[in-house]
């Protein structure tokens, strides 16, 4: 296998930005509302003037961090007039491909330029699918994976005069603000390094830790206290909310086993028997992988404090893809080693068709109506007077960083505040919310629904035409259907024309 044999550092940077570039116009479709409610409504909201927050914002569980980076993007095309509505939905996603392209550059430096590393971290389907996408995730696993290649492994006997990098306990405190379900991984490899350090672990407390986190996290709780206008620690409210007051469970409750079983088996795909290989590996033969038992303990401690919080996701794992990449990276090499040709091609083979379908599918197919719909919005936005009305599960679709135009907008709201919300009350009988909420209201222009829907709403309906039907998904579940709707209100003076298909 001759992948990366012979390239230059700058070959093999050139290599993951495309890949990550083509991503950003390859994956065009939804994934979760965080994508674009925790980070793009709230950079358009304070650069423009006009979008949405949601209850996490009133809360303040959430930094300013990374929105303020988007912000900074949007406040460029902003002032040079480049704010078109294709580029502000693009930008920032081409500055997350960046981003998440170093962070490949660093876990291929840290594996000592292998080329299996560089192999698996490009196929790997869900990195592709999360890549450029501006999760919160997808910024902490870069800051994870950028952290690692800096930090002080001790895989052989370390010199007294060797000097540590502490870059990394920047990074570490930066990925906690992003992101504190970070936190454990940090826990674990400061202990390993306070054990291990040079400088003696008081010392390296005192001159290193307590500096660097006092400065750090002094920065921050300073930039969210200014956005919030009081003083706020936003990891502390984060926990407190999520944690203390289980606010999480009200998205969904998952078994203490769910990432063993589904989790982190979807997320690591076909890439899951090599992870196990190298899991086994650290496990039989401690003394030889000395990183593996450190990140190893890490990602396990990661795993058990998430198990034991009852709302679970898939991207919750995914800071700890570059670790168990590193794991399966570090059995493949040596075995390669001794490989025959046609092993080494029938092993690549499997990782590249293995990868490319669930990557090809769920970047392209499913769920894809959010994205292809909201152009079509913008299409028949005609002024500021174009009123668009969302009738789907809350934050169904982005919204103003994705229509770019300041017009009014109605969606049904989640908030886990009260025992019924807005949105519940609408599915339980979506005729009589209808009429009671928008009967002395001016009609919206727009209706946007899944068809699942249509009939129930037949009879007020009759006043709008069907614009545009859009494919979302093959597999449609709950109030969530195959395509979405787009409804214009009729103009009386005019004759009904045949639905656009």
């Amino acid at each position: 296998m001759a992948l990366a044999s012979g390239l230059r550092p700058l070959q093999v940077f050139i290599l993951l930005l495309s890949a990550r570039i083509l991503s950003v116009f390859l994956v065009q479709t939804w994934y979760v509302p965080d994508e674009y409610w925790q980070t793009l409504e709230v950079a358009h909201k304070h650069v423009f003037g006009y979008g949405e927050l949601t209850w996490e914002w009133q809360k303040g569980i959430r930094s300013y961090l990374y929105p303020s980076v988007v912000s900074a993007i949007y406040y460029a095309l902003k002032l040079t007039s480049l704010d078109y509505p294709t580029i502000v939905v693009l930008a920032p996603r081409i500055f997350q491909a960046v981003l998440s392209a170093f962070a490949d550059y660093s876990f291929y430096k840290w594996s000592g330029n292998r080329k299996w590393a560089l192999f698996v971290i490009l196929t790997s389907w869900f990195w592709f699918y999360t890549a450029s996408r501006t999760l919160l995730q997808t910024t902490e696993t870069a800051l994870v994976a950028i952290a690692l290649s800096m930090f002080p492994f001790k895989a052989g006997k370390p010199s007294y005069y060797e000097k540590e990098d502490n870059r990394w306990v920047w990074i570490a405190c930066v990925s906690v603000f992003v992101r504190p379900t970070s936190a454990p991984l940090w826990i674990v490899l400061s202990v390993y390094n306070l054990m291990t350090t040079n400088k003696g672990p008081l010392k390296q407390l005192l001159s290193t830790y307590l500096p660097i986190g006092i400065l750090s996290s002094g920065v921050l709780i300073g930039l969210d206290s200014f956005m919030y206008d009081r003083l706020i620690v936003t990891p502390w409210e984060f926990f407190k909310v999520n944690i203390i007051q289980d606010i999480s469970s009200f998205y969904g409750e998952h078994p203490w086993y769910w990432y063993l079983t589904q989790g982190l088996p979807a997320v690591l795909g076909i890439s899951l028997p090599l992870v196990l290989w190298g899991i086994l590996a650290v496990v039989r033969r401690p003394k030889e992988h000395i990183i593996g038992v450190v990140i190893l303990t890490a990602a396990a401690f990661h795993i058990i404090l998430h198990s034991l919080i009852s709302h679970k996701e898939f991207r919750f794992v995914l800071p700890l893809l570059p670790m168990l990449m590193y794991l399966a990276q570090d059995v493949i090499v040596p075995w390669s080693r001794k490989a025959k040709k046609w092993q080494l091609y029938t092993l690549a083979g499997l990782l590249v068709v293995g990868n490319v379908a669930p990557a090809f599918y769920f970047g392209t197919v499913h769920q894809s109506g959010p994205l292809r719909v909201m152009p079509l919005l913008r299409e028949e936005i005609k002024d500021n007077k174009t009123s668009v009305l969302f009738l789907m599960p809350c934050h169904s679709t982005p919204l103003y960083s994705h229509l770019h135009a300041n017009i009014t907008t109605r969606y049904l709201h989640c908030e886990p505040t009260s025992a019924n919300t807005e949105a519940e009350n609408f599915y339980n009988n979506p005729l009589s919310w209808w009429r009671s909420e928008l009967a002395r209201k001016q009609p919206y222009t727009l209706v946007v629904m899944f068809d699942v829907l249509r009939g129930r709403l037949e009879t007020v309906l009759a006043d709008y035409e069907l614009l545009y039907d859009v494919p979302h998904t093959e597999l449609p579940e709950g109030e969530v259907s195959e395509k979405i709707l787009v409804f214009r209100k009729l103009n009386k003076r005019t004759v009904q024309p045949d639905p656009v298909v």
